[in-house]
């Protein structure tokens, strides 16, 4: 089985992420995770470490796009506190790519996709949102006008890194992820979408868990595993993973 290692993929050669940290994972129909990512010198984002922190951290985000099927299992572990008050889930410590699937390990749990190449984005600065069939990065600075086109369609307007004007219209249903992302650069409440699990927004950790939490006693479950599509024709099926009393 030949082995593809996550620094061998366009726009992950300079990204070290057995020290980056996972701040969440979301999973519909797609999957984003969005790390506290460690950022190596040969970057073009790369600067200094902050005093007291050993490495060059950034928000990233990455994407899987048009996903065919995928395994998702989540552990059930309490986030970890640091000092700053944040929390996250751990490290990645697998990720490869092999029989044309791509394979994710860490404490957090496990990711088993068959997807388009994964890609990686800047979120600090930008906003990702699909764009037809591709997903784009739109620089915060250059959006010029944002409009609300009726529930659940929002349209920016913005400059490319040319300078050419263009625009992009994000619907909640196509792109629910990208839609919450304009939501909030537009300092606006999400509205207009829900999930069949969480009544609205993505799937996480606490989520998944507040779901199960009035049925199952919380002691023994052990993970939460995530399938799409469902074998019962869904997009998606949740279940948990328990251990024996």
């Amino acid at each position: 089985m030949e082995r593809l290692n996550y620094w061998q993929f366009p726009g992950f050669e300079n990204i070290y992420l057995e020290d980056s940290y996972v701040l969440s994972i979301n999973a519909k129909v797609s999957i984003q995770i969005l790390l506290e990512a460690v950022l190596t010198e040969n970057h073009p984002l790369y600067t200094s470490a902050l005093s007291g922190e050993q490495y060059c951290y950034r928000q990233m985000t990455v994407n899987f796009p048009n996903p065919q099927t995928y395994d998702l299992v989540l552990n059930n572990i309490s986030p970890i506190a640091d000092p700053d008050g944040s929390v996250d889930y751990g490290n990645i410590d697998e990720f490869f790519m092999a029989d044309d699937k791509y394979y994710l390990r860490g404490e957090w749990g496990e990711l088993t996709i068959v997807s388009d190449p994964p890609l990686i984005f800047d979120v600090e600065n930008y906003l990702i949102v699909r764009n037809g069939d591709n997903f784009i990065q739109i620089n915060k600075d250059k959006i010029s006008i944002s409009e609300c086109k009726g529930e659940g369609v929002i349209v920016l307007f913005y400059k490319n890194d040319f300078g050419s004007p263009l625009f992009v219209q994000i619907e909640a249903e196509q792109d629910p992820e990208g839609f919450e992302a304009a939501l909030g650069y537009m300092k606006e409440l999400e509205t207009g979408y829900t999930t069949d699990i969480t009544g609205g927004g993505e799937l996480t950790f606490d989520k998944i868990k507040q779901y199960y939490a009035a049925n199952l006693n919380q002691e023994n479950v052990q993970a939460f595993s995530v399938k799409y599509p469902s074998s019962a024709g869904n997009p998606y099926s949740i279940s948990a993973i328990t251990s024996e009393k």
